[in-house]
């Protein structure tokens, strides 16, 4: 077995890319600071990790606030419009 190799933590902010470098061959790097071990460095293994899956965030959304999203009170967006700017260009008309 290798002898494991040691970087202080300057060497790591300075030399990251080195570090790296003899972490991805394989090798394990002990990160020092004032000559007491704060930090192990270790390849990682070769398995994937598994995908968190998220929380469906839409069907919540309808639980909470049913099927349609409320509008904003002032604002009155029609089908007649053409759309929201429309809605919005009209609503500062109105306001002048």
């Amino acid at each position: 077995m290798l002898p494991m190799k040691t970087a202080t933590v300057r060497d790591v902010q300075h030399h990251f890319r080195k570090v790296l470098a003899w972490v991805e061959n394989g090798e394990e790097v002990l990160v020092t600071r004032r000559n007491k071990t704060v930090a192990r460095l270790i390849p990682s293994s070769s398995v994937v990790p598994t995908s968190v899956p998220l929380p469906d965030f839409a069907a919540r959304a309808r639980a909470i606030w049913g099927a349609q999203p409320k509008q904003p009170k002032g604002v009155s967006l029609s089908a007649k419009r053409a759309g929201l700017s429309a809605a919005i260009l009209a609503q500062r008309e109105e306001q002048r």
